[in-house]
């Protein structure tokens, strides 16, 4: 099992840093991401013209983070990712499929919440909730439906289930999890005194840089090598 997923995520990032277009499309839409999440973040809602700039961010964030899912998927399934109207289209499927996930993640967190007897059992609940069970059945939704469509995905959920919580891809994710959650929130916290102000400001920014490439790196890799174990194990159950 492990020189399988091994396998799967060296093709994945071989499949990531083999395609210029592909490549740099994730690198756009990262970093419009990035800056529509910044300027969400640090705009107030004072004036009509901020007000208008925040509705705007609030729909161009979530469409540029499907974007980014929808590519992550695609590069690594033997087509093409280049074609605006496809990308439109699976990225609209996503948000669909996403539904459900999100509203079911929202109300466990809210029963969670409700919790006061067992608090420590409620809050790791809620962080394996959100770093991990959301994000990899999400993940094996967006496969399906990428391939398959949406009624593939409500007819295929028990495979879906099942494909989340199977060994090969906790492990796969847990690897990917490392790289994209683990190592950026290291290379932030942790930090060393510079005396020069400059020199402080430019190994700041380097860190920034390298998380940020990090977390793309980490997170569109796992997606393409869950992807590609997908493929393989159907292949190999059609035979």
């Amino acid at each position: 099992m492990y020189l399988k997923c091994f396998r799967a995520m060296f093709s994945a990032v071989r499949l990531f840093l083999k395609s210029p277009r592909v490549l740099l499309m994730l690198l756009l839409v990262w970093a419009a991401l990035l800056t529509a999440v910044y300027l969400f973040a640090s705009t107030r809602e004072a004036t009509i013209s901020q007000l208008l700039l925040t509705l705007i961010l609030t729909i161009a964030a979530p469409a540029l983070f499907f974007v980014l899912q929808a590519v992550s998927v695609t590069y690594a399934d033997d087509r093409p990712v280049v074609q605006v109207r496809q990308i439109a289209i699976d990225c609209l499927k996503l948000i669909v499929v996403s539904l459900p996930v999100i509203g079911f993640t929202l109300v466990v967190i809210h029963g969670l919440n409700k919790v006061h007897s067992h608090l420590t059992l409620a809050t790791t609940l809620r962080y394996l909730l959100i770093a991990v069970v959301a994000p990899m059945l999400a993940i094996q939704l967006w496969i399906v439906t990428t391939n398959s469509g949406l009624r593939a995905s409500i007819r295929k959920l028990r495979v879906v289930l099942s494909r989340t919580f199977a060994p090969q891809s906790m492990f796969v994710y847990a690897c990917g999890f490392v790289i994209f959650a683990v190592i950026p929130f290291l290379l932030l916290q942790i930090g060393f005194p510079i005396e020069h102000p400059w020199i402080e400001l430019s190994v700041l920014l380097l860190r920034l840089v390298a998380s940020a490439l990090l977390i793309l790196l980490g997170w569109v890799t796992t997606v393409g090598a869950i992807t590609i174990l997908n493929r393989t194990d159907s292949s190999q159950t059609s035979l």
